[in-house]
């Protein structure tokens, strides 16, 4: 098992930061912060839409008891 890691020497075991990986490097980070900036402003939207829903069904609930007021039930003994 020694053999076959013997022809690499601890000191010449590097990376090198050639320009082919930095710009790998810049271009997977772009791609993240596009991601998160998409993912921020989806989030936005959902809020908006969702705040816009709610008030769209407390105006319907408020019309519903307004007509529910002007025409009473008649509640009928026996």
């Amino acid at each position: 098992m020694n053999l076959l890691f013997s022809y690499v020497k601890y000191s010449e075991a590097s990376f090198p930061m050639t320009g082919q990986y930095t710009a790998l490097l810049l271009i997977t980070s772009v791609i993240w912060v596009l991601l998160w900036f998409g993912y921020r402003q989806n989030k936005i939207n959902d809020e908006i839409k969702k705040k816009e829903k709610d008030e769209r069904i407390n105006a319907k609930v408020q019309r519903r008891k307004k007509l529910e007021s002007l025409y009473p039930a008649n509640k009928k003994t026996v």
